[in-house]
């Protein structure tokens, strides 16, 4: 039983953390910006390079409010890379790369 909640925490983890990138990717693309996938390659392993790392960071400084730390920084993380993908998409259309 442990087992399935761990896979279930870890699939909402990814999800909310990925799951708006992937969505601006999907917007950003279907309005005519083919790059925005390929964008998608770079984003989503530094959103979960910056998610664990600070999550370990805040872990190790024995914070203690944890779980809240966890649902905070994952939250923060998936809105930032949501924001930057979009920010590229509208500073650097496909015209000009």
């Amino acid at each position: 039983m442990r087992l399935l909640q761990l896979i279930l925490i870890v699939a909402v983890f990814l999800a909310v953390l990925c799951g708006p990138v992937v969505l601006v990717a999907r917007n950003l693309y279907r309005r005519g910006y083919p790059l925005a996938p390929r964008r998608l390659r770079v984003i989503v392993p530094l959103q979960l390079i910056v998610a664990l790392g600070t999550i370990v960071l805040a872990d190790e400084l024995a914070e203690h409010h944890l779980p809240l730390m966890i649902v905070v920084v994952t939250a923060a993380v998936s809105a930032l890379g949501a924001l930057t993908l979009w920010a590229i998409g509208a500073l650097f259309p496909q015209r000009l790369l």
